[in-house]
């Protein structure tokens, strides 16, 4: 019997014994030093950057840039130690402005902002939690040659500041660093554009650290609005912090990528004709999900089966084109994307990602908050268990391959398997 975290609860799953090959999680890491050390120490020895201080200069605006509801950061005692080191340059609340990196993702509730920050500093600083057309400004020349637009508040600041968390991520690699603002903070044909660009990516991106989107973003970044300085955790899968890195935001960056691929990472020996692949922690809607769907990827042989376990407890949230896009043919999908043809790219990029994905596994949905219907629209064979599905994806083997068959990734979402050549 395995006990799987699942969305806000926890899940039992009993298969055969026979059946089972290896259960993938990163290898337990020490206890980490408190956090307060942790931040106090990356502070006072920034990565390619003099201290934060020594940027702000009196009278100037601040933007402070933070990750939202999606992620587990421990924002309100980074916020704490960075608000610490901006008194010492005397500059009042009034100058510094918190800003949620929402990119595509929904605003955050009261309750939400709250939990994130805290109520005394919700109450004393000015926020930003919405990304309306009246709120943004347009940069020339923008993402790939075209006008990009972002958040007014983030580009007329003086001092750019990214607060995040360093992550095995899909598109760009590892999360964290200067993808806070491209995309978080831009306006929604920006995102699409930059998400866009993911259809025509040919390989998983996942622990990458030149990731191509990560190269277009930094870029970007660098060249019409630089983020200033950046202060970014790395967690274990434990969701303790382990390390804190700030600095320059690209320098910094890969320093904290090459921590998370050691934290994170777990080396396996072979690709398995039958992996499941819970999605936990990002595990709150299908576009979230979709972390620990690639994660499951590099585990799964070609002609294999991936399980798809989410309990996905906001359903599509704002993506519900989603999975009619994921169960569309992806050639001609990219073709519409290419000639602009699309509603909208960022969830038919995604659409054409998985659709090359079940070209080369079999897919099986297993979700409490996706359902058959769901399915149906993806193309993909669903089931209310993972005993069911794994059933299924088993008895499709040959008698002799079954045995030892199956992979599990408690915590998909975050686990950087290290199977591919030259890994």
């Amino acid at each position: 019997m395995l006990t799987l975290p699942y969305g806000n609860q926890t899940l039992s799953v009993s298969l055969p014994a026979e059946w089972l090959g290896e259960v993938i999680s990163p290898v337990p890491v020490a206890a980490p030093p408190p956090l307060a050390d942790l931040l106090n120490a990356a502070l006072a020895a920034p990565v390619g950057s003099p201290p934060l201080p020594e940027l702000v200069n009196p009278g100037q605006q601040v933007a402070l840039i933070l990750d939202d509801y999606t992620r587990k950061t421990p924002t309100r005692p980074m916020l704490t130690a960075i608000l610490r080191q901006l008194r010492q340059t005397g500059l009042p609340p009034e100058n510094i402005t918190l800003i949620f990196a929402r990119g595509s993702h929904r605003s955050l509730t009261p309750a939400e902002v709250t939990a994130q920050i805290g109520p005394s500093l919700a109450a004393r600083y000015a926020i930003v939690n919405q990304s309306t057309p009246e709120m943004m400004t347009t940069i020339r020349p923008g993402l790939r040659g075209q006008p990009a637009q972002v958040l007014r508040a983030v580009a007329e600041a003086d001092v750019r500041v990214g607060i995040g968390m360093i992550t095995p991520h899909l598109d760009a690699g590892f999360s964290g660093g200067a993808k806070i603002i491209m995309p978080g903070v831009c306006g929604e044909a920006t995102v699409n554009a930059f998400h866009a660009a993911s259809a025509f990516v040919p390989q998983n991106q996942l622990g990458q650290f030149e990731a191509p989107l990560r190269q277009t973003l930094e870029a970007f970044v660098t060249d019409q609005l630089p983020l200033h300085f950046i202060v970014n955790v790395v967690p274990d899968i434990a969701g303790q912090v382990q390390a804190v890195v700030a600095g320059h935001a690209i320098e910094t960056h890969r320093a904290g990528a090459v921590q998370a691929r050691h934290i994170l990472g777990t080396p396996v020996t072979r690709q398995y004709p039958v992996v499941v692949a819970n999605c936990y922690p990002y595990d709150q809607d299908l576009w979230q999900s979709i972390k620990g769907v690639w994660a499951g990827e590099l585990l799964t042989e070609t002609g294999g089966t991936l399980i798809m376990l989410t309990a996905a407890t906001e359903g599509h949230s704002v993506y519900n084109l989603l999975p009619d896009y994921i169960g569309r043919d992806p050639a001609k999908l990219a073709q519409k994307l290419q000639a602009g043809q699309i509603r909208d790219s960022k969830q038919a990029a995604t659409g054409v990602m998985f659709g090359q994905l079940k070209q080369r596994v079999n897919l099986i949905l297993v979700s409490a908050g996706l359902h058959q219907a769901d399915a149906r629209a993806m193309d993909v064979p669903y089931h209310p268990t993972v005993e069911a599905a794994v059933a299924e994806a088993v008895n499709r083997l040959p008698a002799p391959r079954q045995r030892k068959s199956v992979a599990i990734l408690p915590q998909a979402g975050l686990t950087l398997p290290l199977a591919r050549p030259g890994d």
